[in-house]
């Protein structure tokens, strides 16, 4: 029997709902030889129950901790053999040919190593957080005070995140890993996702380790999936997690150096800081109390920036 051409990973940590919604879509979606594999962070909700109970065909893995998305994501990945390897969360959905389409980047570009699809909100809306350009003082300066609105007329002002949306596809820098379709081989070359990292940053990590390797990312924006964002994101800027903030200034000291990792924590605060200005004045202006609240919240991020990171 030849080797499988998918296996699907899903890491799980006390999601049960979304667990079984995601499963549910995988069945619609998903080849019959198609494996799928739930690597569960020691969830203490019944989601390993229900899969039991209701998925026979799908194999566990029980980390017996909480270990993390990207140890838990290659223990998904070692455990299965197949052509290619699709990552997916359990707040993310696929849609009707999507995985098919994301799979034809592999046979138009040999040197493809990792497709992600277009993604958008439950709403339809985009998700400008699907990919970019790889981080650097540059790229991140471009978000923080607004450049890459301008990235239609001069691409150099293109951001670490995805300023407009298109249907053209693109090599791209990174792409989410909340849907993300891998070739193995390449994976065998550059390795699996970086251990050190709990959380945040294993999608930019990878795909700058594919690059570095001479493999391409590709943002297939003709194909589109569904991410909730698990109902923790809002589609406002400066509502993110601290954590999101302190793993990607981890990652950039680590890769850049401390003197890198210093400059893009000062474009940061800056941009963190004009936006948290420039809520503020309208909430005390309007006494919007929303517009407060974002100015907090963006306060909060500037003082994160100050922190030195633990590399």
């Amino acid at each position: 029997m030849g080797r499988p051409l998918i296996a699907t990973v899903i890491v799980n940590w006390n999601t049960a709902d979304l667990l079984e919604g995601v499963l549910r879509n995988l069945d619609e979606h998903l080849p019959e030889d198609a494996s799928v594999l739930v690597v569960d962070n020691d969830s203490a909700d019944d989601s390993v129950e229900r899969v039991d109970a209701g998925f026979p065909d799908v194999e566990v893995i029980q980390m017996g901790e909480n270990a993390g998305f990207c140890r838990a994501n290659n223990a998904g990945i070692e455990a299965s053999d197949s052509e290619f390897v699709l990552l997916i969360n359990t707040d993310a959905r696929l849609t009707d040919g999507c995985l098919e389409g994301m799979l034809s980047y592999f046979e138009r570009d040999p040197k493809c190593a990792i497709v992600g699809p277009r993604l958008t909100y439950a709403d339809g809306s985009f998700q400008r957080w699907t990919g970019g350009r790889l981080p650097t003082v540059a790229s991140t300066s471009s978000f923080y005070f607004f450049l890459d609105r301008f990235s239609d007329r001069v691409p150099a002002l293109s951001s670490v995140y995805l300023a407009h949306d298109t249907d053209e596809p693109f090599p791209c820098g990174w792409v989410s890993s909340a849907v993300m379709l891998l070739r193995r081989d390449a994976l065998d070359e550059f390795g699996l996702m970086d251990d050190r990292i709990f959380l945040y940053m294993d999608d930019v990590d990878l795909c700058q380790r594919a690059h570095d390797a001479g493999w391409t990312t590709w943002y297939a924006a003709d194909q589109t999936a569904v991410h909730f964002m698990n109902g923790t994101s809002t589609k406002v800027d400066g509502t993110a997690s601290p954590e999101a903030a302190r793993s990607a200034n981890r990652w950039f000291t680590r890769h850049h150096g401390p003197r890198a990792g210093l400059a893009m924590r000062a474009s940061q605060a800056g941009g963190f800081g004009l936006r948290a200005a420039g809520h503020g004045a309208i909430g005390l202006a309007t006494g919007d109390r929303e517009r407060s609240r974002l100015a907090r919240a963006h306060w909060n991020q500037v003082r994160i920036c100050m922190e030195s990171p633990d590399v």
